[in-house]
């Protein structure tokens, strides 16, 4: 049986996390032009934060405005 390190909790909590936290916010790439796209896929992204301190208190959860990626404690993640 495989052995898990410690961190493999945390970052399964986090895939869950991301998982639930993709639907509270709309997937707005068909909404952005091209150059916003390609803005994403270098790296530059517009980051929205959400009040979820009452369901997260602890997190701190931002939403890309252009794609759909979500960073969770500064760690980004693609639902």
């Amino acid at each position: 049986m495989p052995q898990s390190s410690p961190g493999t909790t945390a970052n399964l909590s986090d895939v869950e996390l991301v998982a639930s936290l993709a639907k509270l916010w709309p997937h707005r790439e068909h909404e952005s032009n091209a150059i916003k796209n390609l803005f994403c896929r270098a790296g530059l992204h517009r980051w929205r934060q959400l009040d979820l301190s009452e369901l997260y208190p602890e997190r701190e959860v931002r939403f890309c405005f252009w794609c759909s990626k979500i960073k969770v404690d500064g760690t980004m993640h693609q639902p």
